[in-house]
């Protein structure tokens, strides 16, 4: 049997991606910048996402996020290429030679299956396994355990942001030329310079009372409209005094959601502060009420507190 054909510009990642939060992302785009820059011409990253079932059974937990959520909102991180529903949990050499994939990437940890057996093994034995760094400070874990814990930022803008974060979130789909604006308080204030003009009149400011708290699908759809209607999409993460006020819960703080925020393909900029509302003309501000998936991932995780805090005592020892 002739040997199957890989390419070193093929590139295989997987997981569950749960939450599909900035860790994952910055994952993906580690993943992306495994590629050798000259042969990013053609280059193809691909992410296996496994269905609910196979999670279930491995992991002895079900996701927060159902599979169709978390298919698509993969699909719309901006340095992959193409998606793979139901990609087996054990990593299979015969699924990436059938897409060319000679490597598969994946973090500095390690993943068991039911059995407690590497994920990776035969990837590893075969020399088809690269690491990259996970990202600190965030896991899927970690969100379930706040949500668990009512632990909240206040208002989620006094942290402060490392810039060379910014400038690795704001990269193109090759993950490393210049993509994505981050403007503070307006237009005139650069914090990352992206493409295209910052004086753009197609640009939208959209806000959301929650400054895109736990940012998803729901967000995703509707920033995707204004993208498809030809604007050009910032996300304003400054979040309002009158939803903290109401009792609304912010889990992220600033970094966190600005990350997640940026590694979207229908995103064109974030701005960090509250732009005066003398310099927005009415028409370029547009503010999202509909966060009815927020509410829901957080209903899903309380309505079954005790299966999630089990959970979590497996995986961290605590809530």
């Amino acid at each position: 049997m002739a040997q199957p054909q890989l390419y070193e510009n093929k590139v295989w990642i997987d997981g569950c991606f749960d939450f599909t939060h900035h860790g994952h992302s910055g994952a993906i785009l580690q993943a992306k910048r495994t590629i050798p820059r000259d042969k990013r011409d053609g280059s193809v990253l691909i992410c296996g996402v496994h269905n609910d079932a196979d999670i279930e059974h491995n992991k002895g937990g079900r996701p927060v996020m159902q599979e169709q959520e978390r298919y698509e909102h993969t699909q719309r991180n901006r340095w992959c290429d193409v998606v793979v529903k139901d990609a087996p949990y054990v990593t299979d050499p015969a699924v990436l030679d059938s897409y060319g994939c000679k490597y598969v990437v994946h973090g500095d940890d390690i993943t068991t299956d039911a059995n407690g057996e590497d994920c990776y093994q035969q990837m590893k034995d075969a020399g088809r396994f690269q690491v990259v760094k996970r990202t600190e400070g965030v896991s899927t874990t970690d969100i379930i355990g706040r949500i668990l814990r009512n632990d909240t930022v206040a208002s989620g803008n006094s942290q402060g942001i490392d810039h060379e974060k910014l400038v690795l979130y704001s990269t193109g789909k090759h993950g490393y030329e210049p993509w994505c604006w981050v403007f503070g308080s307006g237009f005139a204030d650069v914090v990352v310079e992206g493409v295209g003009s910052a004086q753009d009149e197609n640009w939208v400011v959209v806000r959301e009372p929650d400054g895109f708290d736990l940012f998803n699908v729901g967000h995703i759809n509707e920033l995707k409209a204004l993208k498809d209607a030809g604007k050009r999409v910032c996300c304003s993460l400054s979040v309002d005094s009158g939803s903290v006020d109401s009792g609304s819960s912010v889990y992220m703080t600033l970094e966190e959601r600005c990350l997640s925020v940026l590694s979207c393909d229908v995103v064109d900029a974030v701005m960090l502060g509250t732009p005066p509302s003398s310099t927005l003309p009415s028409s370029a501000d547009i503010c999202l009420t509909n966060v009815s998936l927020k509410k829901e991932i957080v209903q899903r995780i309380n309505d079954n507190r005790d299966h999630y805090i089990e959970r979590n005592m497996k995986k961290a020892g605590g809530l």
